[in-house]
Parts: structure tokens; C-alpha cells; sequence
């Protein structure tokens, strides 16, 4: 489960940063040109998506705890987000490795 809420906070910042007027076009994953060609549609998408996660998080681990972790998700993965993706280590096979193995750390710990 904390591994699903970190993912959907993960898209939803990266849909709402590549959707941004200031974000320099820096076509990582191949899809931000046509993302922007659909900014707004994107973008309430993507506030679906934290508001989603917002809600899991909140059923998950109570009001105050999911609030307080979902804060922190975001703060979190927003700054992965800003200083990763200029780097162009945003990828799809980064992504899959790095859900790969928070998952396995998931089920092995839980």
C-alpha cells in the first residue's frame, strides 16, 4: 500500500511538474510534448491523483499520521522529481526497478 501511495504522489508531481509553464521541455519519458499540448486536462488529472493518494494515505494510517505522511511523501518525491528529471535520469526502466524493489522491501517487511 505504501508503495501504491508513493507511486500515484510520484506521477501526479511528475504530471503537474511537466505541465508547468516554467518547466523547461525536457522530453525524458517521451510523452511531456504531448502532455503539454493537453496541460489542462493533465493537470486535473493529476490533482485526481494527489487527492486519490491524499485519501489512501488517510485510510491507511488514520487522519492526523496520513496527512503528516502524505506531507512528507510529497515533499519528498517533489524533490526527486526537480532534481532528477533535469538529469535525465528519469526513466521507465529506473521507475520499474526502483517500484520493483520498494515493493520487495514492502511484502519482505510488512
Amino acid at each position: 500500500m505504501v508503495t501504491l501511495i508513493s507511486l500515484l504522489v510520484f506521477i501526479a508531481f511528475y504530471l503537474l511538474y511537466s505541465t508547468s509553464k516554467k518547466m523547461a521541455g525536457v522530453g525524458v519519458l517521451g510523452v511531456e510534448k504531448w502532455m503539454v499540448d493537453h496541460r489542462s486536462t493533465f493537470q486535473y488529472f493529476s490533482l485526481a491523483l494527489l487527492i486519490i493518494a491524499l485519501g489512501l494515505s488517510i485510510w491507511f494510517w488514520g487522519f492526523g499520521s496520513g496527512v503528516f505522511t502524505f506531507c512528507i511523501l510529497l515533499m519528498t518525491l517533489a524533490s526527486l522529481v526537480v532534481l532528477l528529471t533535469p538529469l535525465r535520469l528519469v526513466s521507465y526502466t529506473s521507475i520499474a526497478i526502483t517500484l520493483v524493489f520498494f515493493l520487495i522491501c514492502e511484502l519482505i517487511l510488512f
